[in-house]
């Protein structure tokens, strides 16, 4: 604000200087120019009383030289007449012109003119009298006509000349104040102009001073700039090198889930699934605010469907909702449109890192998402987003504290430990790169409300695409020649796994000159390359690979752990697809799915549905259900955890119908339908029953 008024001040004082300089310049030629118009009229006058009294002068010189003439008869006294004769008529027309601008001086001088020709023309008439009779012209002399007649001139030229001296001392009078003027106008342009010049000096040093302090800013904030793009390509190199193993960690235990029996094993295996996605979040975390802080994060508006993220959000944290025995809903407004053009993965994870924190801190109650608008005109809304949890609360010291990164609220320190406090940072940036705005209101001990408003959403005509069948079975594709290319044995070994139970043939190459050769003996349907490789990279590997004739077009997805925009698009460029690690089974089967064609078997009858006919318990039946009821039903009973109790009842069900035991069928039913409904209450007094279910078995049964 200084710096800013400083700069209008310096802006005023040159206008000013300048306006006074300009002023001074125009009042000094001003000036000079009237002082030029004043003299041009002194020396019109003064030039006017030259020719008069040169008019004056000729006509008595001609006149005298008559006199000589008719005196003594000698023709050299006739040379002032003949001179005056040639001279006057010039003489005249001069005076004509000075005289045309004042018709009162025009008037005086034809009036001067005419008297000067009439004793010229008398005495011309006299000398020529005087040539053939000179008594009668010494008659003509003696009449005083010539006399009287330049009397009269002179009469009429002395107050003319008088009037003219008198024009002329005004003049000169007026001549003299100008040039006094014109000196301080001349003097005064000069000050000011020199002192414009030096103010425009010190000026363009203050500009230069200025214009160094903006370079040095610039330099500064290319600098800041340079540094925060090394510190997200330093983050992306780590991120890159922590995924490569992280894919073999997530990928092994996603297999080993669908493989391991022992629910102590099971349990294990969930703490490494749990903590490898804990690490992975941490990961992604970090680099988000890293490219929200840079500029680099790129937003991908697409129709979504509010409802659709409101049930997204609730089937992501229904099960630890319900292991905490809290209440988990969503609502959404009858009014609300049924799809709007936003972000959709955005979105989600700004609401996953809300809800995600509202339930971590929430112990008794529940959290409520609440989803509404605001119209506007042109088919746009304001989204407003509400999540509202009955936890501990925030102090209100630190209302704003907390969305800055690493900060906590500082109320629940052991909470707070499973966190890496980034969460709500990445919650206001995303909203606001969103154009949108949050807000919390909270009470200590009472709980929270996160207010969120996005300005200016459109509403989306264009339907939401279909829902994808969740079915990964690799059978499901033509069986094909896959070839894996990666330096890591490890990732090989987890493609390997995924695609053991295919159809599909598998080949490998641990680097980019094997690949080549690999792909020229095999000549494979399709490539899984890794990018970075010693020797030749992927992107190498895959230009040969592409002259080898038959493989020109072949298809090869880059299986990447880069995380840096610029690799995104070289990536689009040159291979035909990507699948960043760590990938999941789901992942891996949707990219393969864009390029393999669907496998069509051959139709077959459907299998006959076998009714179940109910006996009586079995001792194989009982010996099973005791099996159980020792192993896993303790643990899945005071847990209650939704996945192990969807396993359990499908085991149940199993187990019914191989004995056919139709109560063993229907309480499993029971539990499946309170497991995937979320019914945590119903799940728990229904985990309840299993024991008494088994002893009135016992008891039918004897």
């Amino acid at each position: 604000m200084k710096r800013h008024i400083s700069s209008q001040v310096y802006k005023t004082a040159l206008i000013v200087w300048l306006a006074f300089s300009l002023c001074s310049m125009i009042l000094a030629l001003v000036s000079w120019s009237q002082l030029s118009t004043r003299m041009t009229e002194g020396r019109q006058v003064n030039d006017m009383r030259q020719e008069l009294n040169e008019t004056l002068s000729l006509l008595l010189d001609a006149e005298t030289g008559q006199r000589g003439y008719l005196l003594t008869g000698d023709s050299q006294f006739l040379t002032p007449y003949h001179f005056a004769q040639t001279t006057l008529p010039m003489d005249f027309r001069q005076l004509d012109d000075l005289s045309r601008a004042d018709a009162g001086l025009s008037k005086q001088n034809s009036q001067i003119q005419a008297d000067s020709n009439q004793l010229l023309a008398w005495l011309t008439d006299v000398m020529n009298t005087y040539n053939t009779n000179s008594a009668r012209a010494e008659k003509m002399f003696a009449t005083r006509q010539g006399k009287n007649l330049m009397d009269k001139i002179r009469n009429e030229i002395a107050p003319l000349d008088a009037e003219l001296d008198d024009q002329l001392a005004a003049i000169r009078a007026q001549v003299y104040e100008r040039v006094q003027v014109s000196n301080v106008a001349t003097v005064a342009a000069g000050f000011f102009g020199l002192g414009a010049g030096i103010l425009a000096l010190w000026l363009s040093y203050l500009a230069a001073a200025h214009h160094k302090r903006e370079h040095q800013l610039v330099e500064a904030k290319l600098q800041a700039e340079h540094s925060n793009q090394e510190k997200t390509i330093f983050l992306a190199n780590l991120s890159h090198e922590i995924r490569t193993p992280m894919n073999a960690i997530v990928g092994f235990g996603e297999i080993l889930a669908h493989e391991v029996e022992n629910p102590k094993h099971r349990q294990y295996l969930q703490s490494i699934r749990t903590s490898a996605n804990s690490l992975l979040q941490l990961i992604n975390d970090i680099l988000d605010i890293s490219k929200i802080e840079t500029g680099l994060i790129e937003l991908r508006p697409e129709p979504t469907d509010m409802k659709e993220v409101g049930e997204f959000i609730r089937t992501l944290f229904s099960e630890p909702a319900a292991r905490k025995n809290i209440k988990l809903d969503y609502q959404v407004r009858e009014d609300f449109p049924p799809t709007i053009f936003i972000d959709r993965l955005r979105l989600r994870q700004i609401l996953v890192n809300l809800v995600g924190n509202a339930i971590k801190f929430t112990d008794e109650g529940g959290v409520e998402m609440r989803i509404s608008q605001e119209k506007q005109p042109n088919t746009q809304i304001t989204l407003i987003v509400e999540v509202q949890d009955t936890g501990v609360g925030i102090p209100r010291d630190r209302l704003d504290a907390i969305f800055k990164p690493f900060v906590q609220s500082g109320v629940h320190h052991e909470k707070e430990k499973q966190g890496t406090g980034l969460g709500l940072a990445i919650v206001k940036r995303l909203t606001e790169a969103l154009g949108g705005t949050v807000i919390v209101a909270s009470v200590l001990g009472q709980g929270s409300v996160f207010h969120l408003r996005f300005l200016n959403i459109p509403v989306s005509a264009k339907p939401l695409p279909a829902e994808i069948d969740d079915e990964s079975d690799f059978n499901m594709l033509c069986p094909a020649t896959i070839l894996i290319v990666d330096d890591n044995q490890t990732n090989c070994d987890l493609l390997a796994a995924m695609l053991a139970s295919s159809h599909h043939r598998l080949s490998f190459a641990k680097n980019g000159r094997q690949a080549v050769e690999e792909a020229r003996e095999s000549q494979p349907d399709m490539i899984l390359m890794d990018i970075r490789m010693p020797g030749m990279a992927g992107d190498e590997a895959l230009a040969a690979i592409r002259k080898i004739p038959g493989l020109e077009s072949v298809p090869c997805i880059a299986v990447t752990a880069s995380m840096i925009e610029d690799d995104e698009a070289f990536l689009k460029q040159q291979f035909s697809g990507s699948i960043r690690k760590p990938f999941s089974r789901r992942e891996l089967f949707n990219e393969l799915s864009r390029f393999l064609p669907k496998f069509v078997r051959e139709k077959t009858a459907p299998p006959e549905v076998v009714k179940v006919e109910v006996s009586p318990a079995s001792p194989e039946l009982l010996a099973n259900l005791g099996e159980l009821l020792v192993e896993p039903w303790p643990a899945i009973r005071d847990s209650v955890a939704i996945n192990e109790s969807k396993e359990f009842a499908l085991r149940l069900g199993e187990i019914g119908q191989r004995w056919r035991s139709q109560p063993v069928i229907d309480y499993s039913r029971k539990l499946l339908h309170d497991a995937e409904n979320y019914s945590v209450a119903d799940l728990e007094k229904h985990l309840e029953e299993f024991s008494a279910l088994v002893e009135e078995l016992k008891t039918d049964n004897k």
